[in-house]
């Protein structure tokens, strides 16, 4: 595949990692709510909120040719917190949650990759 095939797939990647994000806030939203989780998970669903959307419209928008700045804005949204989700979710034994933040963190490092290598 091309180079344009890829840092496309890698973008899309980076965007959908934010969906997920922003899918999160809201089932987590959902079940603080419905009183189906303790309320000290309360203070997740902003967050997760606030990651999604700023780390989508990031990559939508930051992500134009030559431009490497939204990169670093993305690691630093998308890197430390699946590590901790996979952490919690492994200390927890959500062993299912475990393998999908793993694969996402793998994506995630993948499109980093792909696109900081693409020609400027």
């Amino acid at each position: 595949m091309s180079s344009a095939v890829h840092s496309a797939a890698a973008k899309g990647v980076l965007v959908g990692v934010g969906l997920i994000f922003v899918a999160s806030g809201l089932m987590v939203a959902g079940l603080r709510l419905a009183q189906s989780i303790p309320q000290s998970y309360g203070w997740l669903a902003p967050l997760f909120l606030a990651l999604g959307a700023v780390g989508s419209l990031t990559a939508w928008f930051g992500l134009r040719k030559g431009r490497r700045w939204p990169l670093a804005i993305i690691a630093l949204l998308y890197v430390p917190w699946t590590i901790v989700g996979l952490l919690g979710d492994a200390k927890q034994g959500y062993w299912p949650l475990v393998a999908a933040e793993a694969l996402g963190l793998v994506l995630v490092v993948w499109a980093i990759a792909t696109i900081t290598r693409r020609p400027v």
